[in-house]
């Protein structure tokens, strides 16, 4: 391993990399459509949260939901499954964009760290 390649903190892509037998081209694919949902996820919650559209944001968040886990995200798995509660239910209002903030930040280095993963796939 390079010396200067730093461990990513979110991300934990061992089980991924077993599900699709080490073939990085398809790792690659995988990455970059999550990379997508991520953008897509944002989106909806940057276009929604104002609009208290509870609906379409629970629907956003259960979508997601099962990438937290593919991708060894276990830091976001109690907040994504609060968040698809709270929005479902349309409760715990008041602490929404506390939950909802931890998120975006999260994604934000998810986004990073899968980049940089990218990069290191095309060496390989």
């Amino acid at each position: 391993m390079e010396m200067n390649k730093l461990e990513p903190q979110y991300i934990d892509l061992r089980s991924l990399k077993e599900d699709t037998l080490g073939d990085i081209e398809v790792l690659k694919m995988i990455v970059e459509m999550f990379i997508e949902g991520i953008d897509e996820y944002v989106s909806i919650i940057n276009d929604e949260l104002g609009h208290k559209n509870w609906q379409v944001l629970f629907k956003a968040t259960h979508k997601i939901k099962p990438n937290i886990s593919m991708f060894g995200i276990t830091q976001l798995e109690p907040t994504i499954l609060q968040l698809e509660s709270d929005f479902e239910n349309e409760e715990n209002l008041d602490t929404i964009d506390k939950q909802v903030n931890i998120c975006l930040d999260i994604f934000g280095q998810v986004k990073t760290e899968l980049r940089a993963e990218l990069k290191t796939m095309e060496h390989e």
